[in-house]
């Protein structure tokens, strides 16, 4: 009975709908009150020579900007902080806005820009690496100079010895004015780098001339090397890339997709991947908007995820290609709660396993009816994007959206920065799960950022499941012994008795 019992839970547990085991979740960075630091945009990567080593980068916003490094030696259980850049390079006075991968020996390279002066300036884009799991790194390299901004780093571990680093960017022509982009044409770029860093090939343009407001790039890497790019149009609202003032954009932006098929050395017009995109509110700062969450899967399916305020409250929606991005279907409304509530969800960002299993986490605030404290949430599809598990609550305890960088410039309008992205890294067996967490913001702007270790694996399933068999037979065999035993107790009882 016991053993017929595991076999039950084993088959309801590998059900279509079985749940995933949440692990409890905790901070990744110093949680310490005398600290108010504002520390979010989490960024996770794996380790692919041994996936145990997990490394988590993220900016800090306040007291001072800064960057910041956290690894892990446990597949994302506990971390303990490291040091990537323990001397700035000359003409930085600031860490800002890291980016992290791995290639495929382990080795880490880390991308920061450096800001200098009262206005924060970007002095230029800095590269430094280690090859030692974060023990040491090397002198930061500049590969851009001042007048780059959203730079994201993304790595084609095929390629070369060392794999082809990509750096997709905004360039802008002329010095920006406070607070906003300047009215030129400031296309998205990306070049490439095949020796680890040293050298970096000349920009070419990702962003279709026409588009003159485009911003907010996200960058990643098909397995067959085709290099995918999606972005914001922010179409006519000039209040927002300028940062002037005003009420929120009454307009709808678009997202467009564009791909390289020959590794980063041209890229063919950009795609529509929805045009009805609706702000929820007017961009914080141009410069750290949140980009489109983009991910890729092995058969080299797009999607591509965003928050969009086109039902009055904003929602989590997502559009897939199945065809490199060519055609995009969807949308699909992500957050299971009732549509037209009133509760904010935002600032998804997704990952793509190994398997297909696509996996997307978000900021909601459906507990709160006073859409006030942020929960993280979580759901997943297995099969291609076409449908999404029940959402899982990742936090037990909400954070208020009210702490953060506050900047001084008419789009802020005393808001706060809560940060451009959260993280996701999804594998087979677990997804980790990062983002900036303020639940223990006795005042503003302190951010935590807080993980999650996400498990599907079978492991256990496949243990009760052979445990509940051997039981059976065990039962089936102890059973037979008892028949046998009792037949021969009753013969020879037929024997002695008249």
């Amino acid at each position: 009975m016991v053993g017929g019992a595991l076999i039950v839970t084993q088959l309801v547990s590998t059900a279509p709908d079985r749940a995933p085991v949440v692990s409890p979740e905790a901070p990744a960075t110093s949680n310490s009150l005398a600290a108010t630091r504002a520390q979010n945009s989490p960024m996770v990567a794996v380790d692919p020579a041994d996936d145990r080593f997990v490394a988590l980068a993220n900016r800090i916003d306040a007291p001072v900007f800064g960057c910041s490094l956290q690894i892990s030696g446990d597949s994302g259980a506990s971390w303990i902080g490291a040091e990537p850049v323990p001397e700035l390079p000359a003409g930085a006075e600031k860490c800002y806005s890291p980016e992290i991968v791995f290639d495929r020996d382990g080795r880490l390279y880390y991308l920061f820009v450096g800001l200098a002066g009262p206005g924060n300036s970007p002095t230029g884009v800095y590269l430094t690496t280690s090859d030692d799991r974060a023990r040491s790194f090397s002198t930061p390299r500049r590969l851009l100079g001042p007048g780059n901004y959203q730079v994201r780093l993304a790595i084609d571990r095929d390629r070369g010895s060392r794999g082809r680093l990509y750096l997709v960017w905004l360039q802008t022509a002329v010095p920006p004015p406070t607070g906003g982009l300047p009215p030129t044409d400031n296309p998205i770029v990306a070049a490439y780098s095949d020796d680890g860093g040293e050298t970096l090939s000349e920009p070419v343009r990702v962003s279709d001339p026409e588009r003159p407001r485009v911003v907010g790039p996200s960058a990643v890497v098909a397995p067959d090397g085709t290099l995918h790019v999606s972005y914001f149009d922010l179409a006519d609202d000039i209040r927002d890339y300028q940062g002037l003032p005003g009420p929120p954009f009454e307009g709808e932006w678009a997202i467009l997709a564009t791909s390289s098929t020959d590794r980063g050395r041209t890229f063919g017009s950009s795609v529509v991947v929805d045009d009805e995109v609706r702000p929820r509110d007017r961009v914080i700062l141009i410069f750290t908007m949140p980009p489109p969450a983009l991910g890729v899967s092995h058969d080299g399916r797009l999607h591509v995820a965003w928050e969009d305020a086109r039902e009055g409250d904003s929602d989590v929606l997502l559009r897939s290609s199945s065809d490199g991005g060519r055609t995009w279907a969807g949308p699909l409304r992500l957050n299971d709660d009732p549509a037209g509530n009133g509760a904010t969800q935002y600032l998804p960002h997704l990952g793509v396993a190994p398997d297909g299993r696509v996996d997307v986490i978000f900021y909601d605030r459906r507990r709160d009816p006073d859409d006030l404290f942020n929960d993280t949430y979580y759901t997943y599809s297995t099969d291609g994007g076409h449908s999404f598990a029940a959402n899982v609550r990742l936090t037990d305890e909400g954070g208020t959206s009210r702490s953060g960088q506050r900047y001084l410039i008419p789009s802020s309008r005393k808001r706060n920065d809560i940060g451009s992205r959260l993280a996701v890294s999804s594998g087979d067996d677990r997804t980790i799960a990062a983002w900036a967490d303020t639940r223990n913001a006795a005042i503003s702007p302190y951010q935590d950022v807080f993980t999650a270790v996400i498990d599907h694996d079978e492991g256990a399933s496949t243990l009760l499941a052979s445990t509940g068999t051997g039981l059976v037979l065990a039962g089936i065999a102890g059973a037979g012994l008892v028949i046998r035993f009792r037949r021969r107790r009753t013969s020879s009882a037929d024997q002695v008795e008249p």
